[in-house]
């Protein structure tokens, strides 16, 4: 039997080439559109939402994952594993975490002997990525259940992640956006959001003017959350057409120290949720 076997959402945006190596469960979050549900990814793709989304006189409603679609993973990781480790996108962003639990106690209930642990990332995208990965290859390694958390805590508290979303007003439809977004909004003042502490919640890092001064300021914003002379751990996540990204990450990688680095885009759910925007995600 494995030792440990890995469970995450959708909003972490792993590339599929290392979700298939190191074995992780990836769980579909929801959307609804005109009272249909999607499942990330799986029912709706990135070319559809952004097809769809421009048009909509309803901004689309993201769903956590379903306590049925835990139920599932966990009792089928239970086949071949004792003990399997959850890490999900912030608690303060989904209800993911309680269908997580729900489905924990059911496991419970039927006395299989699984031992599941549900952790709260705190964070979102890549930065949940990279937690997700390393706590992966921990068990990869044949860690104890311990260990993987222990691997999982450090990145939580390492790992940084930052967007410049076009506009804020998809977060504020939904009621996500950061409290001083509507006055940035009003103004035409490009927001750069992300997670930077411990505290779960999406907040606006800096404010700027033009989408190429975003992009200068994130490169500076890399340099204020690394430790210098540092190697840094990169994703770069995109929403349409990976040619900027491919820029943003030369543009990283002629300024810093990499050492692993990634481009992979977001989900169609985060897509609804912020729409044209991207990201970095990297620690030291």
């Amino acid at each position: 039997m494995a030792k440990v076997r890995i469970v995450t959402d959708s909003t972490s945006c792993i590339p599929p080439e290392l979700v298939a190596e190191y074995g992780i469960s990836v769980l579909p979050v929801g959307l609804v559109i005109d009272g249909k549900h999607y499942r990330d990814d799986i029912d709706i793709s990135r070319e559809d939402i952004r097809k769809r989304i421009e048009d909509m006189e309803e901004q689309p409603s993201t769903t956590a994952v379903s306590p049925g679609d835990f139920i599932n993973t966990f009792t089928e990781l239970g086949k071949t594993t004792d003990n399997i480790v959850c890490i999900l996108v912030s608690k303060a962003l989904t209800a993911s975490h309680e269908a997580a639990y729900q489905a924990k106690r059911h496991i419970r209930r039927q006395n299989s002997g699984v031992n599941i642990e549900i952790i709260d990332s705190k964070t979102s995208a890549g930065a949940l990525g990279f937690t997700v990965l390393e706590a992966a290859r921990a068990a990869q390694q044949g860690s104890s259940v311990k260990e993987v958390i222990e691997v999982a805590r450090d990145l939580i508290s390492r790992v940084i992640y930052m967007a410049a979303p076009d506009t804020l007003k998809y977060l504020i439809n939904i009621g996500r956006a950061p409290k001083s977004a509507k006055l940035g909004e009003m103004l035409d003042v490009k927001p750069i959001i992300g997670f930077v502490d411990d505290t779960g919640m999406m907040d606006v890092i800096a404010r700027v003017r033009g989408k190429r001064k975003c992009i200068a300021k994130m490169l500076d914003l890399v340099e204020k959350y690394s430790d210098k002379g540092s190697k840094i751990n990169v994703m770069v996540h995109y929403t349409d057409g990976i040619a900027e990204a491919e820029d943003l990450k030369d543009l990283i990688a002629s300024r810093y120290d990499c050492g692993e680095v990634h481009i992979t885009p977001f989900s169609p759910v985060m897509i609804s949720a912020v729409g044209q925007m991207l990201g970095i995600a990297f620690y030291c």
